[in-house]
């Protein structure tokens, strides 16, 4: 078969297709980009696996017993972090003690904000209800009276010894004000403090890791503008989709360039402000919403601020309901939420103890609670999160022996809680649970755990490095 000609021609288109490909292939940006930036599979894993480095210092108290962890604490980064912490009179004095018995004890320039003045721990608490516009109070006496009765006596010492006064700021009162202290106190962190990277928002019980929440930071950029904290739903946006917000009690963070974006002010031709302060343009907001969390993650979203939620890592959970299981292991734990006072006291010492060289683990929480040592605990509940019962009929409820074989034999079953008026809960997470003695009619409610399911469960599941959880809405307490 004779070969085919090819033409002059035929040459010049051939070449000029090829000078085209090439000048779009190397003059397209997003064509360049393409291998560098291939689109997310479902299938990703929803955490990174930074390799961070500890803010803290060796202790050169390191050698004693009990090492002071004031000695180690990098206050030199304090100015870029602001830390904030809410309080209220009504709240227990354990509470507020409970915080100054870990670091935060350690933050020189802590902020602490209330529903009144005085001085604490070195530290003066700012009256931030006091900054509120009188507006807030007109027609509102019901949600503002517990305020103006306890200022009858002028200061919190008077207030102790007068009962009727006290009774006015304690329960639901002292909680309805709480909602009122989210908007100006975050407006106040910035006037005190307006070249912070970040501002740290927490509470008399959250308990925070540190070291942790320094490493976090660390990794992201605070120029952008973010909101991190365990996700709660919230309100409905005009598309009738749920916004989010972050639980208050689990603590949460503002990047720098989220907080400008929110409270700095417009001003005109002169210089004057052009528009109202946070505080004043939702006003009507704070009136109607329960709950400050609440009202604080909606203000954001309208202001462009969406939450970046980091549940477990930060976690509404107390250190002794942990549900250890594949979602609270390999993850570094930032805050818990509930804290006692003597949780706070103690894991304090156990973070002093171990060191910072790693982030601190859920894995590791659950050596601290040194489950596995122990086989039952009698007036005790592991059972009151997670937990489930078989029908009626299961032979588990016949006694607490039945009801110990009956979790052996079922696969999902790590631990239970018999109650000994013929009930046995099973529970497929691994948790310490609490002291369970109120109930009625005389029951009593005993605890167990598998060892031998617990041992080989936790076999199963080696930390080679910590999961630094993706921001997520889908992933949620």
């Amino acid at each position: 078969m004779p070969s085919r000609r090819v033409t002059i021609p035929a040459l010049v288109l051939l070449a000029l297709c090829i000078l085209a490909f090439l000048s779009f292939r190397l003059g397209n940006p997003s064509a360049r980009l393409l291998p560098h930036s291939p689109p997310s599979s479902p299938s990703s894993p929803d955490f990174w696996t930074w390799e961070t480095v500890s803010r803290f210092r060796p202790s050169p108290s390191a050698a004693s017993s009990e090492p002071d962890i004031c000695d180690s604490f990098p206050s030199e980064i304090l100015p870029r972090v602001q830390v904030v912490l809410k309080i209220g009179a009504s709240e227990p004095a354990d509470r507020i003690e409970a915080q100054f018995a870990t670091a935060t004890r350690c933050i020189s320039n802590l902020i602490i904000v209330s529903d009144h003045e005085q001085e604490l721990k070195s530290h003066h608490v700012h009256d931030i209800i006091a900054t509120l516009p009188h507006s807030y109070r007109v027609d509102n006496t019901v949600d503002f009276e517990a305020y103006e009765a306890f200022y009858v006596n002028h200061t919190i010492k008077s207030n102790a010894t007068n009962t009727n006064t006290e009774k006015q700021m304690t329960g639901a009162k002292g909680w309805k004000l709480d909602r009122f202290k989210f908007l100006p106190m975050v407006e106040y962190a910035y006037e005190v403090n307006p070249t912070a990277n970040w501002f740290v928002f927490i509470e008399s019980d959250t308990y925070v890791v540190w070291d942790n929440l320094f490493r976090l930071l660390d990794s992201y950029n605070h120029h952008t503008p973010l909101y991190f904290g365990s996700p709660s739903p919230g309100r409905k946006n005009k598309d009738d989709e749920t916004t989010w917000f972050a639980y208050g009690g689990a603590g949460f963070v503002l990047s720098s360039a989220a907080v400008q974006k929110a409270v700095v002010r417009k001003a005109g031709a002169n210089g004057e402000f052009a528009s109202p302060s946070l505080t004043e343009e939702y006003q009507q907001l704070a009136r109607e919403d329960c709950c400050g969390d609440s009202i604080l993650g909606w203000v954001l979203y309208q202001k462009g601020i969406k939450l970046s939620g980091l549940w477990p890592m930060f976690n509404p959970h107390p250190l002794h309901g942990i549900p250890f299981d594949d979602k609270h292991w390999c993850q570094p734990v930032i805050t818990l939420h509930k804290t006692l006072y003597s949780d706070m006291e103690s894991l304090s010492k156990y973070e002093q103890q171990r060191g910072q060289k790693q982030p601190l683990l859920y894995a590791d929480l659950i050596d601290y609670h040194k489950i596995g040592t122990f086989e039952q605990k009698t007036d005790w509940d592991n059972g009151d999160w997670g937990g489930w019962q078989e029908p009626l009929e299961s032979p588990g409820h016949a006694s607490m022996a039945a009801c110990k074989a009956a979790c052996h034999d079922h696969p999902e079953c790590l631990e239970y809680t018999y109650d000994s008026s013929g009930h046995c809960v099973f529970v497929r997470t691994v948790r310490l649970g609490g002291p369970k003695t109120d109930l009625p009619d005389g029951n009593r409610l005993s605890a167990g755990w598998d060892l031998e399911k617990i041992a080989n469960w936790r076999n199963g599941r080696q930390c080679e490095k910590p999961l630094w959880v993706k921001p997520s809405i889908t992933r949620i307490f």
